[in-house]
């Protein structure tokens, strides 16, 4: 079932909840480990790679025993009987032994002890865990090395999902398998546009994209991606008539560009996240090659009953981490901030973690925050207008604070030289600095009389 299967969210349920020990026969208990070794550190499961792992001359046996009949749904109920034959063996191991220690202890000390060793022994095997297995370091250590090699062969090789925005890329190393990212910004900043952004740079490398769209359409959001990977603006595709030859061109060859890419929409509204979590769970099942989420957006979830709005905004936002965990999926949140930051002074709107409306529990679940902010919303005349800045508010693996450049040309976000943006927003502080008013010419020199 692991084999046939993949790493599925099943398949890392038996993972973490089945003890090598297991398993019976020894051949079976080193495929298992090999199993464990690449789902863990690479979120794949692949017969030939196990085989290479194992001295390579074990090809033919794993393939006799990807065909035993098996349903790869029942996979977790096959581990669950399993580990129960297997506690079953160990329990009667564990009685033989002490009733064997007993007959052969020489006093009464030494029977208590045997007593008391296999009291203990066997409430650790009774012990309600929720059937879930630690892992002990010394097995993470090697797949972590295995890492870094692969970082030392090249990005390609991290398993970390890269976005596109090679700036971004280069300030965070990537985004782990298992992070929740939440995208920040009052509206008009380009939140949905930044999100796309971000799903056309993990589709281009083969990977895929579930985007729940909770405040456009299906039709808006294709309509947007069109626009972004032909480098025009939206208001031109709305108006036909007035495109020439060259966007004709453009968006034939974005819609030819698009159609094999692995973007999948869902734009119902009034989603549970308990809907959410079904919906990408049975996707990322179909499809495992699913390498993001993306939720527009998180004030749109319909909350749960709770005594308080934030209890529920928590509730969401430790489901949502929870889906990335559970899929080995990295999660995109977009959310809105409070209108706090449009009545603070000029120089002041730039977001902070405190302008999150519920930041209590977004901030704590959440691995990374995005904030972006455009001058040039708030004063068109900016000399920083045309500069996106994405702020790293919260980055477990950067500075927080560290600001990334991007030009905002026709709706899109577009690479730019990072010390351009840096002097035009320099600029702009400096623009918007309040002015110390002249002293009269009566207040800066005496004019009385010698």
């Amino acid at each position: 079932g692991l084999i046939n299967g993949g790493a599925t969210p099943d398949a890392f349920d038996v993972i973490a909840t089945t003890p090598d020990e297991s398993f019976s026969i020894g051949f079976y208990k080193r495929i298992f480990r090999e199993i464990k070794k690449q789902a863990l550190a690479s979120g794949m499961i692949d017969m030939l790679f196990i085989s290479e792992a194992l001295g390579g001359s074990s090809l033919a046996d794993l393939s006799e025993i990807s065909r035993i009949p098996a349903t790869i749904p029942n996979l977790k109920g096959y581990a669950g009987k399993m580990v129960k034959a297997w506690r079953s063996r160990a329990m009667a191991e564990l009685l033989q032994k002490g009733a064997d220690d007993i007959r052969k202890a020489a006093n009464q000390e030494q029977r208590d002890q045997v007593i008391e060793d296999a009291v203990s022994q066997m409430l650790d095997m009774t012990a309600d865990t929720g059937d879930v297995q630690p892992v002990h370091i010394g097995e993470l250590l090697p797949l972590y090395m295995d890492t870094m090699q692969k970082r030392m062969d090249g990005d390609e090789s991290t398993r970390n999902l890269l976005t596109g925005l090679d700036d971004l890329d280069a300030a965070t190393g990537g985004i782990n398998p298992q992070d929740l990212i939440v995208v920040a910004g009052r509206p008009g900043m380009g939140k949905t546009e930044f999100a796309l952004k971000i799903v056309d740079g993990v589709t281009r490398r083969g990977g895929g994209a579930l985007v729940f769209s909770m405040e456009m359409a299906a039709a808006q959001i294709v309509e947007r991606s069109l626009a972004g990977a032909g480098n025009m603006s939206v208001s031109r595709l709305r108006n036909p008539k007035d495109m020439y030859d060259e966007d004709w061109a453009r968006l034939t060859a974005a819609i030819a560009e698009l159609t094999d890419r692995d973007i999948w929409i869902v734009d119902a509204t009034d989603l549970t996240i308990e809907q959410i979590r079904a919906v990408a769970e049975t996707h990322k099942r179909r499809y495992p090659h699913l390498a993001m989420i993306m939720v527009d957006y998180l004030g749109l979830i319909k909350k749960p009953k709770a005594e308080r709005n934030d209890l529920a905004v928590a509730h969401i936002s430790r489901n949502l981490k929870t889906m990335a965990m559970r899929l080995h999926t990295p999660t995109f949140a977009l959310s809105q901030l409070s209108r706090a930051v449009d009545s603070r002074p000029a120089a002041q709107r730039r977001p902070v973690m405190s302008d999150l409306r519920d930041s209590g529990s977004i901030e704590q679940d959440a691995d990374s925050i995005l904030f972006l902010y455009r001058d040039e919303v708030y004063n068109p005349e900016s000399p920083a207008a045309g500069i996106a800045e994405v702020i790293l508010g919260k980055s477990r693996f950067s500075a927080a604070g560290t600001v990334i450049y991007q030009e905002f040309k026709n709706g899109h976000f577009l690479p730019i030289d990072q010390h351009v943006g840096k002097e035009k927003t320099r600029i702009q502080l400096e623009a918007s600095k309040p002015r110390r008013q002249q002293r009269k010419y009566s207040e800066k020199y005496n004019t009385d009389a010698f």
